[in-house]
């Protein structure tokens, strides 16, 4: 059976590439939240531990809606409903039959899957922001393996849809 389409879906400073600061995003952009709501709603999420504990202080619970999958060893056996994997390969193999995956964060997540990634849905967040996570170095990669085919330019953030070419 076929893999599931991998879409990696972030928020990027612009200037200098910062997803994160202390497990935390650097603003809220309330149109970037309905956005990343209504890609992923109904789908699976791919994230590491850190993302997952994020959302979880954040929303006092994992995203509903979507099968949380993290990447980690530890046990998270306080959230029954979502699965934990050692890897990327095992999280993918426990998800066949699925029509696609978002990959949600954070750093190292995105960095593993940018090589095999089908899409990405980025939204790009002007200026420079201090951080401690960042996004992978990803311009070449795009150049050479991707065609952009959306973008929508709204006030401080523009929002980017890149499909891999055939």
């Amino acid at each position: 059976m076929a893999r599931p389409e991998i879409i990696i879906l972030a928020a990027i400073a612009g200037k200098n590439r910062v997803i994160g600061k202390a497990g935390k995003l650097p603003w809220h952009i309330s149109e970037d939240l309905k956005r990343f709501k209504r890609l992923t709603i109904g789908y699976p999420v791919l994230m590491g531990r850190k993302t997952f504990e994020s959302i979880v202080e954040r929303l006092g619970k994992p995203l509903p809606e979507r099968r949380s999958l993290v990447l980690t060893s530890k046990s998270l056996a306080e959230h029954p409903d979502v699965a934990s994997y050692p890897s990327i390969d095992s999280a993918l193999a426990a998800i066949v039959g699925e029509e696609k995956i978002f990959v949600i964060g954070g750093e190292r997540v995105f960095k593993e899957t940018l090589e095999m990634a089908d899409g990405l849905e980025l939204t790009i967040v002007e200026g420079d922001y201090e951080g401690d996570a960042f996004f992978p170095e990803y311009e070449e990669i795009i150049e050479n393996r991707f065609s952009l085919t959306l973008k929508e330019g709204k006030d401080g953030f523009r929002f980017e849809t890149y499909e891999k070419r055939q």
